[in-house]
C-alpha cells in the first residue's frame, strides 16, 4: 500500500529565513517525524501567516499530514454541517486549515500546481455553497421567497451560482478574490412574487 502521509511525499524544504521562528514552530509540533517538522518550520519561518495558522491548527495538522487529501475532503465537507450560529466561524476555521495543510503540500513539493489550485478552488466552492443555503434558509424562515419551503434549499430555491475568472477556472490561488455571478429561476415565483423573490436573493447573496 502507498504511503499516503505529506512526510512520505516532501521532495524540498524551504531554507530558514527567520530562525527564531522556526524554533517556535518545532515546538508546537513534537508528534511529527523530524523530516517533516523541519520542512513545516522551515515553512513557517519565512511566512508570520503561515506561523499564525501553525499556531492555531497545530493539533489538527498533527492529524492531518497522515493523509493531507482525506484531511481536506473531510475538512471540506464539514462546510456543509454547521449550525447558522457557527456558520461564519466555522468556515473561517476551515479556511485556516485548508490554506495550512495546502501550503505545507506545495512547498514541500508533494503537489502539483493542478492539486494546489484545485483544493483552495474546491474550498472555496463549498464555503460559498454553505453561505448561500444559510442565506437562503433565513430568508424562507422569514416568509421572504414566497411559496418556498426549506425542501427548497436542496436546489437552493431556484438560485443558481456561476463562477467567473480563476474560480470558473479551478484556478483560485492563496490571495484570490473570487467573482459571482448570481441568477434565480423567475419561473418559480408569480408574477405579482416577483419583485419580492427578487429581494430576498439579494439579501442573501
Amino acid at each position: 500500500m502507498t504511503d499516503q502521509s505529506l512526510a512520505a511525499r516532501i521532495t524540498r524544504s524551504p531554507r530558514i529565513y527567520h530562525r527564531e521562528r522556526a524554533q517556535d514552530a518545532a515546538a508546537l509540533l513534537p508528534d511529527l517525524v523530524p523530516d517533516l517538522r523541519d520542512m513545516v518550520s522551515a515553512a513557517a519561518s519565512t511566512a508570520p501567516y503561515l506561523m499564525a495558522l501553525l499556531e492555531k491548527e497545530a493539533d489538527w495538522l498533527t492529524q492531518a499530514v497522515d493523509n493531507p487529501e482525506a484531511a481536506l475532503v473531510a475538512n471540506r465537507d464539514a462546510a456543509a454541517e454547521f449550525a447558522p450560529d457557527r456558520l461564519a466561524d466555522g468556515l473561517r476555521q476551515g479556511k485556516r486549515r485548508m490554506a495550512l495543510l495546502t501550503a505545507l503540500a506545495d512547498l514541500g513539493g508533494a503537489w502539483s500546481l493542478e492539486e494546489v489550485t484545485g483544493a483552495l478552488t474546491d474550498y472555496a466552492d463549498a464555503a460559498c455553497g454553505a453561505a448561500l443555503r444559510a442565506g437562503l434558509a433565513a430568508q424562507i424562515k422569514r416568509g421572504k421567497l414566497p411559496g418556498m419551503t426549506m425542501d427548497d434549499l436542496a436546489d437552493c430555491a431556484g438560485m443558481v451560482v456561476f463562477a467567473m475568472g480563476k474560480m470558473g477556472a479551478r484556478e483560485l490561488n492563496y490571495s484570490s478574490d473570487i467573482d459571482l455571478i448570481c441568477l434565480f429561476d423567475e419561473s418559480r415565483f408569480d408574477p405579482d412574487d416577483f419583485h419580492a423573490a427578487r429581494s430576498a436573493f439579494v439579501k442573501a447573496t
